[in-house]
C-alpha cells in the first residue's frame, strides 16, 4: 500500500491550493484525489467574470482561474488522479478509490476533505405534484449548456434568487431560451445585487419576492406550475416546459458519515467542504494557510 503525508479528497480551488502551499511549504509524499477528468471542480463550467480579483488582483472567469491555479502545481512533487472516485476512508487513514485501474487503497498522515459543495433539489423543499423530465438545479443546467452544449428548456422558471440561478438566468436568454421569471419565497433577493442588475434587469427578467412555488404540473415533461404571491395571497398557474431551482448549497461531507468517529476527528475539511464561501479567492486563501499549517506539523 502507498503512504503518503497528505492526500487531499477534491481537485477543485481549495484541495489544489492546500496541495500547494503545503507542498511550498516543504512537505513532499502529497497525493490530490479528483473524480473529474481534470482539475478545478465547479470553476471548469462557470465561464462568466467574477473570479480572482482578491486573489489574482484581475478579474477572471471561472475556467481562467482554475487554468491559472492548476498552472502552479505543474513542477511540484504533487501526485494528482484525476477520475478517480473516493468511496471511503477507514481505520489507519486508509483511503480507498475506484478508477479504470480498478479499486485501490492508500494511506496518508493527514486527510482533506475538500470536496466542495452540493445544491438543494427538490426534494429537499418537499415541493408537491408529478415527477416529469424538465426539472434541474441550477447547477446542473449550468453543466449542461457549458460542458455539453444541451438547452435544458424553452420556457424557464427559476426558483430561487441564488448567484447561480441569476447568472443562469441571463445564461438560458442568451441561449435563446424564454426564462419567464424567478421566484423567491423570501422578501428580498438570496445573491448579489451586482448578477441582478447584470443578469436580470439588463434583460428584463421579473423576480417575484415573496412568491411561493406550490406545486408541479406535467405528465412525461413539465408543462406548468402552481404559485403564489404570499402578500396577496393570490394564487396562479403559469405554463413552462422547465423548472430550475436555485435554493442553495450544502458542503458536501458525506464522506464523514461513513468513516470510524475514530479517525473522523483527524480529518480536516476545507473550501465549500466545510462551510459555503461567498468567493472562491476566500476559500483559496483559507486552503492555502491550511496547506501551510500541515506540512508544519508534519515536518517538525
Amino acid at each position: 500500500m502507498s503512504q503518503y503525508n497528505l492526500i487531499i479528497i477534491g481537485g477543485g480551488p481549495a484541495g489544489m491550493a492546500t496541495a500547494y502551499s503545503a507542498s511550498q511549504s516543504g512537505l513532499n509524499k502529497i497525493l490530490l484525489i479528483e473524480r473529474l477528468p481534470k482539475l478545478g471542480g465547479i470553476l471548469n463550467q462557470c465561464i462568466h467574470e467574477g473570479f480572482g480579483l482578491h486573489y489574482f488582483k484581475k478579474e477572471l472567469t471561472g475556467t481562467e482561474y482554475s487554468a491559472k491555479y492548476s498552472a502552479l502545481l505543474e513542477g511540484t512533487s504533487i501526485e494528482i488522479l484525476t477520475s478517480s472516485f473516493v468511496t471511503g476512508i477507514s481505520d489507519n487513514n486508509n483511503v480507498t478509490y475506484i478508477n479504470s485501474n480498478g479499486i485501490s487503497t492508500v494511506s496518508g498522515r493527514k486527510i482533506v476533505l475538500a470536496t466542495g459543495c452540493r445544491e438543494r433539489t427538490r426534494e429537499m423543499l418537499t415541493i408537491p405534484g408529478t415527477r416529469p423530465s424538465g426539472i434541474y438545479t441550477a447547477g446542473l443546467s449550468q453543466e449542461m449548456i457549458n460542458i455539453y452544449g444541451q438547452l435544458p428548456g424553452k420556457r424557464v422558471v427559476i426558483v430561487g434568487s441564488g448567484d447561480i440561478g441569476l447568472i443562469m438566468a441571463r445564461r438560458l436568454t442568451l441561449e435563446g431560451s424564454a426564462v419567464i421569471f424567478l421566484l423567491e419565497v423570501r422578501p428580498t433577493l438570496a445573491g448579489l445585487i451586482r448578477n441582478k442588475i447584470q443578469c436580470l434587469d439588463d434583460f428584463n427578467i421579473p423576480l417575484l419576492c415573496n412568491h411561493e412555488l406550490l406545486e408541479v404540473y406535467g405528465k412525461n415533461r413539465v408543462s406548468g406550475i402552481r404559485y403564489r404571491d404570499n402578500t396577496s395571497h393570490q394564487e396562479h398557474y403559469i405554463d413552462c416546459d422547465t423548472l430550475l431551482f436555485s435554493v442553495g448549497l450544502i458542503p458536501e461531507n458525506d464522506l464523514l458519515k461513513a468513516t470510524p468517529s475514530s479517525i473522523c476527528n483527524g480529518i480536516r475539511l476545507i473550501g465549500n467542504a466545510e462551510y459555503v464561501h461567498g468567493l472562491v479567492d476566500e476559500a483559496t486563501k483559507e486552503a492555502e494557510k491550511l496547506g501551510k499549517e500541515i506540512a508544519k506539523e508534519l515536518i517538525l
